[in-house]
């Protein structure tokens, strides 16, 4: 079975999707065979008559993944809430053992896999007895953390780390996301410090802002050379 890691944020938002996407583009780059999968989608859009999983989409443009979005995505649904309830507003109910096999399918299939999550980590994706956290465990993976870089990050991190621990899950790293140079202060500059010293773990990067990366638009432009030059992705391979 090949390794992985199972990407979660400090919160919805942080950026998840972008970094996934581009850390599988490096990796790719540099002969890896790589992939980057999205087992539940809520907020999917409709194309055609067909929802469509956006995430997975930017994972084929970002990283010149060339698999259908039906191998990259399990279940997905339209509205834009937890996927627990979006399952429910769909009338469909989401089958633990169903997403689990589907990620343990992918990590038999290839070398290095990304799994994301949705939101954080103590998000339902089934109900309260599957989270986010109950797939990394029964997955056995380590974390890869997405976080902010301005105020609350710390607390934000840390908890997400402590809950993680607590649980008797591993936290390979932390990626700041997002990072624009005109706010960079006080707070952003020692946030990075703060977060390792409180938990431990490393700061693997600190990703800029870029204007020219959308998820719903598809657009990637200087995501892969960003990601490249601003994060450890050689410490992810063999760690």
């Amino acid at each position: 079975m090949g390794r992985g890691y199972l990407v979660t944020g400090t919160d919805t938002g942080v950026g998840k999707t972008v970094i996934t996407a581009a850390l599988v583009g490096v990796w790719r780059r540099y002969g890896i065979d790589a992939v980057a999968v999205k087992p539940v989608q809520s907020g999917a859009v409709e194309v055609n008559g067909e929802l469509v999983p956006e995430d997975a989409v930017f994972y084929r443009h970002a990283a010149g993944l060339p698999y259908s979005v039906d191998e990259l995505n399990l279940y997905r649904f339209s509205a834009a809430v937890s996927p627990h309830l979006s399952a429910e507003l769909s009338g469909e109910k989401i089958e633990p053992s169903k997403v689990v096999q589907f990620c343990r399918k992918m990590l038999k299939r290839f070398e290095l896999v990304l799994i994301e999550g949705a939101g954080g980590l103590c998000v339902p994706l089934s109900g309260p007895d599957f989270i986010v956290a109950d797939l990394a465990q029964e997955l056995f993976l380590p974390l890869l953390v997405v976080a902010r870089p301005g105020l609350g990050s710390i607390n934000h991190t840390v908890l997400t780390v402590a809950y993680a621990q607590s649980r008797g899950i591993s936290v390979t790293g932390v990626i700041i996301n997002g990072l624009r140079e005109e706010e960079v202060g006080p707070a952003e500059k020692d946030n990075p410090r703060m977060i390792t010293a409180m938990t431990g773990v490393p700061v693997l990067g600190i990703v800029p802002y870029l204007s020219g990366v959308s998820v719903e638009k598809r657009r990637a432009h200087g995501l892969l050379e960003a990601v490249e030059n601003a994060v450890d992705w050689q410490y992810l391979i063999g760690n």
